[in-house]
């Protein structure tokens, strides 16, 4: 079991989990938990942070995804959705 790597429970900082099991362990975990509440990080689900504006700034995944050609191509060609009579959803009518 030398060859996993260990991540720190959101929930109880004094449990010690293999991150493939991380996602099952948080489900469970968090029932117990009686703390401030926690916020799941939208790109990656095992991540619960108080402060979401702080993690993003070090979750490597949110910084990976910034990186990718693809995501920025699709953030920066968005066409808003329109209602049927032409109207953009965005706007009020």
């Amino acid at each position: 079991m030398a060859d996993y790597e260990y991540g720190i429970c959101p929930y109880d900082d004094t449990h010690r989990i293999m991150l493939f099991r991380m996602p099952k362990h948080i489900v469970k975990c968090e029932k117990n938990y009686h703390g401030p509440p926690l916020k799941t990080c939208k790109y990656n689900a095992t991540h619960r942070v108080r402060d979401m504006e702080e993690h993003l700034k070090e979750c490597p995944y949110y910084l990976q995804s910034l990186d990718n050609e693809a995501v920025q191509m699709a953030l920066t060609t968005r066409i808003a959705p329109m209602l049927e009579d032409g109207h953009d959803v965005s706007t009020p009518l």
